[in-house]
Formats: structure tokens, sequence, C-alpha cells
């Protein structure tokens, strides 16, 4: 399995969910299942980016300062609406809108 090629254009082309995979990783960190659980929101379509890093630095214990959204590893304004970032960024294409986080390192 490992020495079959990744399409280096698509290489999210192939990918597919593998529950047997899936439940040796969950049963391998414990925890980590409600953990994913816990990150995932579904927003209005008039919230805010800042909204939304607030809920997260919640769910998560962390400080809102130190989180950051992002899309396609952009950091987004958080003035920004969720309908916002649909119709200039993910227009077309299907739901659900994936945002990603990062926790910036705290300054000595």
């Amino acid at each position: 399995m490992c020495n079959i090629k990744i399409h280096e254009t698509q290489p999210l082309l192939n990918l597919k969910l593998d529950r047997v995979m899936q439940d040796i990783v969950y049963k391998l960190v414990p925890g980590l299942q409600d953990i994913l659980a816990k990150t995932r929101i579904k927003p209005s379509c008039r919230a805010e980016v800042r909204h939304l890093r607030r809920v997260l630095c919640h769910r998560l214990m962390l400080n809102p300062q130190h989180v950051q959204l992002l899309f396609d590893n952009e950091v987004l304004p958080d003035h920004m609406t969720m309908k916002q970032i649909w119709l200039s960024r993910w227009f077309g294409k299907p739901a659900p809108l994936l945002l990603q986080y990062s926790v910036k390192e705290k300054r000595r």
C-alpha cells in the first residue's frame, strides 16, 4: 500500500474513509474521538470569525489571543462572516465549509 503514488495535482483524489483504521486510532488514543467531536461547530451564516474563535477557544480552553482561524492556510479577519467566506472562497463546492485553526506559541 505504501508504494502507491499519490496523484500529484489532486492528492485527495483517492482518499477515502477507513472505519477500521479509524476505530484502531480511537482505541490507541483515548479521548481523541471526544476531542474531535467537541471541535465541530455549525454556525449561522451571519456568525463572524471572531465568534467562532471564541467558541473554539472556550471548548478547547485556550486564550483567544493565541488562536487563529484559517482557510487554505490564510488567516481569516475577525469581521468576516461565514456567508462572506462561503461566497468568496467556497462557492460551488459541496457542504460543509471546512476551516482550520492554529494555536500560536506563547512568547516567553
